[in-house]
């Protein structure tokens, strides 16, 4: 969830959020509150042995259309999600100085879900992170956006 932060002046000044994700396909997010309460679980826990995957997303199965919608209802002001191509994208990063390889892996991992790669994550069984996207908008979102 936090890296829509990168996007507060967008979000502030014109009402939009850019991702290449598609905006209408849910995305699996997660607070890094929650990420740092079960890596610290994890941590405290003397039976584990540091090798294994930990899915972690929140609670709500939202879609970049629908994350504009609870944005908008928190912040009281129109917000949309804008689909960028992923060459925007690529370009976008790489004027503000990423790497080559960090590029290539976010485009790669932006592709992969707009695939559907992480489509089961949202029905898997398993643990789900405390904070829904709402709770972290009016949380987190909304003081750096000022509203």
């Amino acid at each position: 969830m936090e890296n829509l932060l990168h996007q507060v002046e967008a979000i502030r000044t014109t009402g939009t959020f850019f991702t290449a994700n598609t905006v209408d396909r849910p995305l699996p997010a997660v607070a890094t509150r929650d990420i740092a309460a079960a890596a610290t679980g994890l941590l405290l826990d003397d039976s584990w042995s540091g090798r294994d995957t930990v899915p972690l997303i929140g609670p709500d199965a939202l879609a970049p259309e629908g994350m504009a919608q609870v944005m908008t209802e928190v912040l009281g002001r129109p917000v949309c999600a804008r689909q960028v191509n992923l060459d925007a994208y690529r370009s976008t990063m790489t004027r503000y100085g990423t790497s080559g390889a960090w590029v290539r892996g976010l485009a790669d991992m932006a592709a992969a879900q707009n695939d559907g790669t992480y489509d089961a994550w949202h029905t898997a069984p398993g643990p789900t992170a405390p904070t829904g996207f709402r709770q972290w908008c009016h949380d987190v979102l909304r003081p750096a956006v000022g509203a």
